[in-house]
């Protein structure tokens, strides 16, 4: 890599003229102006020796440094242009143009995919856990933020030569469950609904109906109380912590779903729990092929599926036989003594005997292990839940210390909200995912109306929508609040996913007026006084790999949101200024408007944004 190349050539500088081994830190300089790279190892260098030293400054040395660099060692390398000292001791390093034109090259020759970053000197297993939506209610935008972060996250890290497996835990039972079942039974009632009709639905209506419920069990349940945690515990004991296995309470009945014991060929009616636990897997089922459809919709699948209910007995147990190892009994209840490594006491087991969720956690880890022995699990959640995190990594550490310790991480995450909106699935305010993706819709399709878009398809609305949805999430740091604003995320002017797609539409509306007017011309590349908009595009293709690895290394998608906003204007400039077909070096003009467009598809690729080729 570049930057290796250039702390090599410094440490031999500075260890010449000072005699001093000092380790350079090389950086990409944020402002062009200031060339490709810099270090501050003048600085650096000065600070160490200030006694000793027969420089005056900082700025000095930096002066001689450079003078030695481009006397001795930049003189016979070609991908170095010059090497330039600044206040108050900064070494700025340029690039050559012929090297800068390889690395375009390099680009147009990648046909498939554009070169992505460095691979990783140590490939890692990183598992990445996100979404993590509950059955039996609506997909809210929170969910939808982790989906959106997790699938980037889990990209950059494939680009960067890691092996990345993706799973989603999901809550399937418990008191959500219960009142949603509840609020469910009474719906039915109370219209004389058969489940039949219901299920005759599409996906999106039926959780809507389970929503409609969740919402009625919340708001009746001081009043019923003891009915729906009945329920529960109920559902509790068929489903996670009785005898029956998941295999058996999973498997399909034959009487509209409700009725084990008709398999048999019994005529005994269904008893209450039968009819409890057939109506809790077809609800479950319900639940997960809408959560499917989002997946789909936003471009991704899944490795494995996690549940709570299937790891709620054995994280009972994982807990239950380690009290006085790990865990205390606490006046009937288990819990985690977190004070002696500057964590908090938590409830493990409840006096109940139930698991808590740092109980279940606990299995879970061993089977997410088990499923994929990772180097590196993170845990996309969001920042409230940061206390909770480090109680159960450090559990799970004291549990399988060659396991789980160093290898936990939980990703903080901030909160979505939705201007001119109140979200609350409780009180039954919330805005649908669904909902806000045709409302987004709407917008991109006023757009195609007015003629902003020329491509009027519906395929290209929902890619149009789904990348503003999706760039407006991830250009913001994941630990930031999200501020979403349906209007400013279609807008084709503004630091938006539109912007970006249709930068990338009007670079192949180029190739393709090129193609059709020259289907016979060979394209060479010619260098001769390269215009400032051209270094500037030459400059940005070279650092795309860069900033990929920066990106992945960081778990920061805005990272690289933010380079291809940049690399946009950086591009409509060059188009608005220049002539491309017809134009002074058409056949530069034209590969550089190739290589361009190039990077734009395989960076929105890595955020899980589609580019349409036409808009």
């Amino acid at each position: 890599m570049i930057k290796q190349e250039i702390a090599q050539i410094l440490k031999k500088a500075v260890k010449d003229l000072t005699g001093l081994d000092v380790e350079p830190k090389v950086e990409t300089s944020a402002d062009e102006k200031h060339g490709d790279y810099f270090s501050n190892i003048a600085m650096v260098t000065f600070a160490n020796a200030k006694q000793n030293s027969e420089f005056k400054s900082p700025l000095e040395l930096a002066q001689k440094i450079v003078e030695l660099l481009n006397s001795k060692f930049l003189i016979h390398n070609s991908n170095m242009d010059r090497a330039e000292a600044i206040q108050p001791g900064f070494i700025n390093f340029r690039l050559s143009e012929d090297f800068l034109i390889t690395g375009l090259k390099e680009v147009l020759n990648n046909q498939e995919k554009v070169v992505v970053a460095p691979r990783s000197q140590t490939p890692k297993k990183i598992m990445v856990e996100y979404a993590h939506p509950n059955t039996h209610k609506e997909m809210h935008v929170g969910h939808m933020r982790t989906l959106i972060t997790g699938e980037a996250v889990a990209r950059l890290f494939g680009a960067t030569g890691n092996k990345v497996f993706r799973a989603n835990y999901q809550g399937d039972i418990g008191p959500h469950v219960a009142k949603a079942i509840y609020g469910v039974q009474k719906i039915m009632r109370e219209k004389n609904l058969a489940l039949e009709e219901v299920e005759k639905l599409p996906n999106s209506e039926k959780a809507k109906f389970l929503g409609e419920g969740y919402v009625i069990g919340n708001q009746e349940y001081e009043e019923n109380k003891e009915e729906i945690d009945e329920i529960n515990r109920k559902l509790y004991e068929m489903v996670s912590g009785g005898s029956t296995s998941e295999e058996s309470w999973l498997r399909p009945s034959t009487i509209s779903g409700l009725s084990p014991s008709a398999n048999s060929g019994l005529s005994l009616p269904p008893s209450e729990e039968e009819q409890l636990l057939g109506l809790y897997k077809i609800t479950r089922q319900w639940s997960l092929d809408y959560y499917n459809d989002f997946y789909i919709r936003f471009y991704t699948k899944f490795d494995k599926l996690f549940f709570e209910s299937e790891v709620a007995g054995c994280g009972k147990k994982i807990v239950e036989e380690n009290v006085g190892k790990v865990f205390e009994n606490d006046e009937g209840t288990v819990v985690f003594k977190g004070e002696e490594y500057g964590l908090h006491t938590r409830v493990f087991v409840t006096k109940q005997g139930y698991p808590t969720y740092e109980g279940k956690e606990m299995c879970l880890g061993f089977k997410e292990y088990e499923a994929f022995p990772f180097d590196k699990n993170i845990h996309i959640v969001g920042s409230e839940q940061a206390g909770y995190f480090k109680v159960v990594f450090k559990a799970l550490e004291l549990l399988d210390e060659e396991k789980f310790k160093g290898k936990e991480f939980h990703l903080s995450m901030g909160m979505v909200n939705i201007i001119g909106m109140k979200i609350s699935s409780r009180t039954g305010e919330i805005l649908r995912v669904d909902s806000l993706i045709e409302k987004v819709k709407d917008s991109v399709n006023k757009l195609m109306r007015e003629g902003k878009i020329a491509e009027d398809k519906e395929e290209v609305s929902e890619q149009i929508a789904i990348g503003a949805i999706k760039y407006s999430i991830l250009r913001v740091g994941i630990s930031q609040n999200v501020e979403f604003d349906v209007e400013k995320s279609v807008s084709l002017e503004g630091n938006s996913g539109p912007y970006i797609q249709y930068t990338y539409a009007r670079t192949r509306s180029v190739l393709n007026k090129f193609k059709i007017q020259n289907s016979k011309f060979k394209i060479t590349i010619q260098n001769s006084k390269l215009e400032t908009e051209e270094l500037s595009l030459l400059r940005s293709i070279f650092h795309f790999s860069e900033i990929v690895g920066e990106a992945g290394e960081n778990c920061s998608p805005n990272i690289l949101c933010n380079y291809l906003f940049d690399l946009s204007q950086k591009f409509n400039l060059f188009y608005q200024k220049h002539k491309i077909i017809g134009g002074e070096r058409e056949e530069f003009r034209v590969l550089l408007t190739d290589g361009v467009g190039k990077i734009i598809r395989d960076g929105l690729n890595l955020l899980g944004i589609m580019a349409p080729e036409r808009m």
